[in-house]
């Protein structure tokens, strides 16, 4: 068992790479080990971890669908979930993301162009903490009024699903999700009066061509989206930027060659680990790597260690933008994160307009990165700061 004060979870690093290259370590020597602060057992290796996203029926999400929550995609599996997922993948199909480029590219722009004239900036805060959320309100029609408001339900809220054990954010979660639901709820049946050549209108359509409208399901769907696509984004670009920035050979390659901006991005996922991991429930009993694990209890697949498993990884160390394979951000198996392509879509933009904008952008070399798990209060792994020179 690793006790609480010595969990990898527990510390800070100035590399985003600290925490997958230590438990990477951890589990070279023991594939699956009872982790104290984690409340569950740390499944460490590539193999083990794939195997298990891919089983959910084994490893389940139903955890999540507590109360209001309940007809969450997320919280579902079988034919339910398919259907849904089939309504997703209409608007998020090729065609409707290259229209939410359109309409993302001029919001990144506009956020971070005007930073080479900044001087000093700290980006976490400043510019990437509230571009998610301009892009949801501008993709799906929302008025600029939600504001602030909207960034403080969806963080109660995540918060709350985040650490579903924690009865403290139970409370105030489940009200700002209610709150949340409210105000969505009535943009979908205003929408859907006359649906527009927006996302809200995308997902509409979406959902009636797959004969699974029903007003409950659209709301929750969109609610859903908000909640997914905010704080993995704000972690996704500042660990793409900081990874570049302590790269400084993979950032002149990028900078010369454009679209090696996607496999800069892929591979910070990889090697910058903003999902450390995903908690799963055991439906049975069941062993993982020779550790069995109990019907009805959690198990934490550590997403962050799978990510520097040399057998599937090799040199996992280096930041390398030739990588071949896939990395396990997005999740695997039925419950791959179906917003992959816009979140793409947001971060390949945030990172084009700043490169283009900021030719000298650097670290501030009098400040310490800090990168940890919680950062921010959710359950990412990332930095509450990003200070930078343009």
């Amino acid at each position: 068992m690793i006790p609480a004060a010595e969990s990898a979870f527990a510390q800070s690093s100035p590399s985003p790479a600290t925490l997958g290259r230590t438990l990477a370590a951890i589990g070279r020597r023991q594939p699956v080990v009872f982790d104290e602060l984690m409340n569950a057992p740390l499944v460490l290796r590539h193999r083990d971890v794939a195997a298990a996203l891919r089983d959910s029926t084994t490893f389940s999400t139903v955890f999540y669908g507590m109360g209001p929550m309940s007809e969450a995609m997320i919280a579902l599996d079988g034919p339910r979930h398919h259907h849904l997922r089939r309504a997703h993948n209409r608007f998020f199909s090729a065609a409707a993301s290259a229209k939410y480029a359109r309409t993302v590219v001029p919001i990144a722009q506009r956020t971070f162009g005007p930073l080479a004239s900044r001087g000093e900036v700290e980006l976490v805060e400043e510019s990437i903490a509230r571009y998610p959320m301009e892009v949801f309100l501008a993709l799906l029609g929302i008025p600029d009024e939600l504001g602030d408001q909207g960034l403080a339900w969806v963080r109660a809220i995540i918060t709350w699903l985040g650490s579903p054990m924690d009865e403290t954010v139970a409370g105030p979660g489940m009200q700002a999700f209610a709150q949340l639901s409210d105000y969505t709820s009535t943009l979908v049946r205003r929408e859907r009066q006359q649906a527009g050549d927006n996302m809200l209108g995308e997902i509409i359509r979406a959902f009636e061509a797959e004969d699974a409208y029903s007003h409950e399901a659209v709301t929750v769907a969109v609610v859903s989206l908000l909640l997914g696509g905010f704080e993995t984004t704000i972690q996704m670009m500042s660990a793409t930027i900081c990874s570049l920035l302590l790269n400084p050979d993979a950032l002149a390659r990028v900078r010369a060659d454009g679209p090696l901006a996607e496999a800069a991005i892929d591979e910070a996922f990889r090697w910058a680990n903003p999902s450390a991991g995903l908690y799963r429930l055991a439906t049975r009993d069941t062993e993982i790597a020779g550790t069995p694990i109990a019907a009805g209890s959690m198990v934490y697949l550590c997403i962050a260690a799978a990510h520097f498993d040399e057998q599937v990884y090799p040199d996992a160390e280096t930041f390398r933008l030739d990588r071949r394979g896939t990395h396990l951000g997005f999740g695997l198996g039925p419950h791959y994160c179906v917003g992959a392509p816009l979140a793409r879509i947001e971060v390949t933009a945030a990172l084009t307009a700043l490169l283009d904008a900021c030719p000298g952008l650097r670290l501030d070399p009098d400040t310490r990165l800090s990168f940890r798990y919680g950062a921010r209060g959710f359950v990412q792994h990332g930095t509450e700061a990003l200070p930078v020179l343009t």
